[in-house]
């Protein structure tokens, strides 16, 4: 059983790997580590327990493991320096990686499931327990490329995972400066003048923007959000009746979760026709309602951008002349902590649409609400884009990824020729 990296040498994983076997503890005093699933890293056991009598074997920063029972679904890492010295069962054995092997590199290339999927043959037990043994892991052939063109390949991919992880950060920190910001619009106006609080004539309940909030901006007020919005659910026509499908009337679902993340939506995965609309309980919505997923991504949601229904799994909400749709949607996106709250005791994430109804909404006057939500709306927009760059980034990198462990993709040889006074002894940095 062979896998390729690129035109190299063909060597058995027992020619660069050695097994480690260094007594360690007791199972009930020991130290645990465990392979998270699909590359995803060595990470410390929270389970401490453990019997007496199981022998556990210590394990040293640098070394590769993996899981046995896991193997088939990309149980493999690299020991991190922080668990220098933990243990693992010999269910995860540890090897020590040759000096002519680059881990990074070594970790990317075993990490596909075109590496670790060719072990369904040899794996051992049940459907449920297929464990990959050492010695047929051992015996794997593997084509490798020089030591110089690990380093690099493992360089590029290095970088390639940094611009992926620094965009990740900037949208995180993105989230966190609209969330910062909007509490402040939403408690205390676009003035945001403490001078200006005055205390609420009522407690806020249901539907808080944030926690502690007594008091609001001079000229707000605290109602029952199906005073000022008229709230719609939606529904499913029979899947019996395909001449009910497939027509001109936008039916957003829960197969339409990514396009609420726009300020606007304008289409759906699927339509209904007028008799599918007639023979069901759902609504042909106007333009500009503020539609709220209740049910698995609880909490998306966005603004209909033209007449359109919705199933079972939306609250949507028609506002009235004194709330203004903008204002309503960056409310409800900022509520992410009072939407979590409110599912509490579901056993699936739901929001059931008897909560809705008692929802309350601090409202200031209109022209305030249009402020608010043009600050919200330029964060979402900066969101959006980030998002999208995110997207390529991912994309690029696993495409890299792809055709330099493969071998169909090589750096030219300047790049390569980089490296090659790459200690090693040493892991790239």
């Amino acid at each position: 059983m062979a896998a390729s990296s690129s035109s190299g040498r063909l060597v058995r994983l027992a020619e660069i790997l050695t097994e480690s076997r260094i007594p360690g503890s007791r199972g009930d005093t020991a130290s645990k580590l465990t392979v998270r699933l699909y590359g995803r890293g060595v990470v410390a056991k929270a389970d401490a327990g453990g019997s007496e009598e199981t022998r556990y074997f210590r394990r040293r920063a640098g070394q590769l493991i993996y899981s046995k029972l896991d193997c088939l679904n990309g149980a493999i890492g690299l020991i991190p320096p922080h668990l220098d010295g933990y243990e693992s069962t010999a269910d995860l054995p540890s090897f020590d990686i040759a000096k002519s092997v680059d881990p990074d590199f070594f970790l990317a290339f075993l990490s596909r499931p075109s590496f670790y999927l060719r072990f369904k043959a040899v794996a051992i037990g049940s459907r449920k327990a297929n464990r990959v043994p050492a010695d047929e892991f051992l015996a794997t052939k593997v084509e490798l490329p020089s030591r110089s063109e690990q380093c690099a390949i493992a360089a590029v991919l290095r970088a390639s995972r940094e611009r992926v992880a620094a965009a990740e950060a900037l949208i995180s920190a993105l989230t966190e400066a609209k969330r910062n910001v909007m509490r402040e619009l939403l408690t205390l106006g676009a003035a945001r003048d403490p001078a200006r609080l005055r205390p609420l004539r009522e407690r806020w309940v249901v539907g808080r923007v944030a926690e502690g909030v007594e008091a609001a901006p001079e000229g707000w007020r605290l109602v029952p959000l199906t005073r000022v919005a008229r709230l719609e659910s939606g529904h499913t026509p029979s899947r019996d009746r395909p001449d009910w499908w497939d027509g001109d009337i936008p039916w957003i679902s829960l197969q339409d979760t990514e396009r609420l993340q726009g300020l606007e939506i304008f289409d759906s995965a699927e339509t209904i026709g007028t008799e599918g609309l007639a023979n069901s309980s759902a609504r042909l919505l106007p333009k500009g309602t503020v539609v709220f997923q209740r049910t698995a991504s609880v909490g998306q949601c966005s603004i209909m951008g033209r007449p359109m229904a919705t199933s079972q799994h939306f609250a949507n909400w028609v506002c009235g002349p004194e709330i203004e749709p903008r204002y309503l949607l960056q409310v409800f996106r900022h509520m992410t902590r009072e939407w979590e709250r409110l599912q509490a005791g579901s056993v699936l994430p739901d929001i059931y649409m008897p909560t809705f109804k008692k929802l309350q909404i601090l409202l200031p006057p209109r022209s305030e609400q249009l402020r608010i939500a043009d600050v919200g709306e330029a964060f979402d927009r900066r969101l959006e884009a980030e998002r999208v760059h995110l997207s390529e980034l991912r994309a690029t990198r696993d495409a890299l990824a792809a055709e330099l462990l493969s071998g169909r993709l090589r750096l030219p040889a300047a790049v390569i020729a980089r490296h090659a006074g790459a200690d090693p002894g040493a892991r790239a940095a």
